[in-house]
């Protein structure tokens, strides 16, 4: 029990978990809970906890040991704040421990994107390039990247209980900034900047990797994402880069399974853009994401959850600049875009972070990877701010799709929508409402967008559809190179672009 003193002798040898360690972030308002192994032993023998006026104890059960500090702290950015996790023998001290939001930071490449490939490509200090103006709160950073090998047999169902990289809690200083995420760090920062709340960012990157290697094993199974191959000798997933399954959680996010945060960015699914993966995608994620809550908190389990769309991505065009060794880089992300957007109607709390408006560069050979960091990051922060109390939803975010009803004959759906402040809109204020599309499936389960006859403005907080044939859904948003104010242009008063979508009906 929370708070209990244990009845028993104290362990001679034990061990913390190394995703502890001085200069951490643990989060305000949830138990805090510690944990480690210990040798089977010493079964049955405790350990105890300390930490800013607070006391625990755990007994050691099957060579493990969690204990749970029962205050719910608030915030607190005050250097010397030690942990003292002990027996009677040996001591685990940890200092310098900040009270604040903590975030996991997770995704392929463009979470990869570092800030020193930001920095070499923005110049502009207001944009996070030398010279931006980092708040005084305290950000603290973990890195872990797939590019850090652990030893284990990628695509197993074995999993790493401890962190195999020997990262640890950094200071985001200088050398520790240059090679984290440039999203996660300049989320932190615009964060704290908004909220002057401590912040701790877990990245955990993985280049190319699609959504079956991000799935622990119960999900994996459940969702039939991955298959056991005889040749390779673990289990295989699919999607473009597609191989290992399973090994970027039980690798790298197991370890932080109990970790309790603030919330979730997730900008991901690239390797998933293929017809008849975009299309399951959603529910796997979905799926993660349930279960990711059912492990890090106790008191508000169903942290929030960001989600990153997927900016304009452009094809090679007489305007395109190529660098000498490079090649152009597209995928057709537009379904997939959708698929992502449609998440939020399968689990509570979870924000699409619109990114139409902030990249528009078709001459750029890279925009599988634009340089638009910075502004997704703000934008972020100004979401989680804003569920955290500090700031406005409808100034943060778009209109956000809550509801549609088809009519009988499949011909008309009605589309209703939330934070639209005094009503939706269009940007520039066009009398014509763009970027909307009707949804059919094809009998492989795969789907076709089809160009509705009319899209009407019929209420403040409404849109009406109309297609010449039956639907099954409707998207807005699920073309690659679309971008806000020419091809799309929902918006509410506060300017921020409707979210890429789709509704699907049974």
């Amino acid at each position: 029990m929370i708070g209990e003193t244990i009845n028993a002798p104290y362990a001679e040898k034990f061990t913390v978990s190394n995703v502890f360690s001085s200069d951490m972030v643990v989060q305000r308002g949830e138990h805090i809970r510690v944990w480690g192994f210990a040798d089977a032993s010493e079964n049955g023998h405790k350990v105890s906890g300390e930490f800013m006026g607070m006391f625990a104890e755990a007994r050691i059960e099957n060579g493990a040991w969690t204990l749970t500090f029962g205050a719910r702290l608030n915030a607190c950015a005050e250097q010397g704040n030690s942990m003292r996790i002990y027996t009677d023998r040996t001591a685990f001290v940890f200092e310098n421990v900040l009270v604040g939001d903590v975030f996991m930071v997770i995704g392929q490449s463009n979470v990869a994107y570092s800030m020193a490939a930001h920095r070499a490509a923005v110049q502009e200090a207001e944009r996070g390039g030398v010279g931006y103006d980092v708040p005084s709160t305290p950000i603290r950073l973990h890195y872990n990247s797939l590019m850090q090998e652990t030893g284990i047999t990628r695509g197993t169902e074995e999993v790493c209980a401890e962190l195999r990289n020997r990262e640890t809690w950094k200071r985001a200083d200088a050398a520790a900034v240059q090679d984290f995420s440039a999203l996660g760090y300049l989320f932190a920062a615009e964060y704290a900047r908004a909220t002057g709340v401590p912040v701790g960012v877990i990245e955990i990157d993985g280049n190319g990797q699609p959504i079956g290697a991000f799935l622990p094993n119960s999900v994996a199974e459940a969702t039939g994402s991955d298959k056991w191959s005889e040749q390779k000798g673990y289990y295989v997933t699919s999607g473009c880069n597609g191989d290992a399954a399973r090994y970027m959680y039980n690798h790298y996010m197991y370890p932080f399974e109990k970790y309790a945060m603030a919330g979730l960015v997730w900008y991901q699914g690239e390797s998933d853009c293929a017809p008849g993966l975009a299309e399951v995608f959603p529910d796997k994620l979905a799926a993660l994401m349930t279960y990711m809550r059912t492990t890090h908190n106790l008191v508000s389990p169903d942290f929030p959850v960001y989600l990153i769309e997927f900016p304009p991505i452009f094809r090679q065009s007489a305007m395109s600049v190529i660098p000498a060794g490079q090649t152009w880089a597209f995928m057709d992300l537009g379904l997939v875009r959708g698929t992502l957007g449609s998440v939020t109607h399968r689990i509570p709390a979870c924000h699409v972070v619109s990114s139409a408006d902030l990249w528009t560069d078709r001459t750029y050979w890279n925009s599988l990877h634009p340089n638009c960091k910075f502004e997704q990051a703000r934008r972020t922060a100004g979401i989680a701010a804003a569920v955290a109390g500090v700031g406005s939803p409808e100034a943060a975010a778009g209109p956000i799709l809550a509801s549609a009803e088809r009519s009988a004959d499949g011909r008309q759906v009605v589309l209703t929508y939330t934070n639209v402040g005094s009503g939706l809109t269009t940007a520039g204020g066009s009398a014509d409402i763009l970027g909307f599309a009707g949804i059919r499936r094809n009998r492989n389960g795969t789907l076709r967008v089809l160009t509705p006859r009319s899209v009407t403005l019929t209420a403040p907080d409404r849109i009406t559809l109309t297609f010449g044939v039956s639907v099954d859904g409707v998207g807005y948003h699920v073309l690659a190179e679309e971008v806000f104010g020419e091809s799309i242009n929902l918006t509410s008063p506060s300017g921020v672009p409707a979210c890429a979508d789709i509704w699907l009906f049974d």
